[in-house]
């Protein structure tokens, strides 16, 4: 079975046990923590990506780390997927939750390319701009990429928008050479 659909449907099932038990925020919050021990914390994803390490000793280990920090229900979803050998599904199931999560609040992602870094008041203009056109939150990220050389890329919800000086002048270059 394709891995991506396995990972949807234990994200689609943690996000239902959320919305039943009024937790969408906390789990979010779980979730984003879990994340960041993904990303960050030396030996997490081994430990749990190991087929050497027994499924008792991931549950120990996962508990000892994550014990109080995260609530019962992230706790047994963990075990859930420790016990049928979908740890390894982690990222992506995590990543699932989160789309599900922001999808349920309509909340549309945001991401901001520039050739150099905005100050806060832009950022913070920009970000009411785009709440008042879009009638929604917004989860604005900011990416400084040089190469742009001014202007700038702006995607929302996947659809790219290309303003950049940068694009302009291949465009301009295309022209010129054909």
């Amino acid at each position: 079975m394709n891995r991506s659909l396995i990972a949807n449907r234990y994200a689609k099932a943690l996000f239902k046990l959320a919305l039943e038990q009024g937790n969408l925020d906390k789990i979010n919050s779980d979730v984003k923590l879990l994340q960041s021990y993904c990303n960050e914390a030396d030996g997490f994803l081994d430990l749990l990506m190991s087929p050497i390490i027994k499924p008792g000793q991931k549950k120990h280990a996962i508990h000892s780390v994550l014990d109080k920090k995260i609530s019962v229900s992230t706790m047994n979803f963990l075990d859930l997927l420790i016990q049928n050998n979908r740890e390894v599904l982690i990222e992506d199931i995590n990543r699932g939750y989160e789309s599900l999560y922001k999808n349920h609040l309509g909340v549309k992602d945001v991401t901001l390319y520039t050739a150099i870094k905005m100050d806060k008041e832009q950022l913070q203009a920009l970000d009411d701009f785009l709440k008042q056109q879009f009638n929604a939150p917004i989860e604005l990220t900011l990416k400084v990429n040089p190469d742009l050389l001014g202007g700038f890329k702006i995607t929302i919800d996947g659809k790219l928008a290309d303003a950049s000086l940068s694009s302009k002048l291949k465009k301009m270059k295309k022209q010129l050479l054909s």
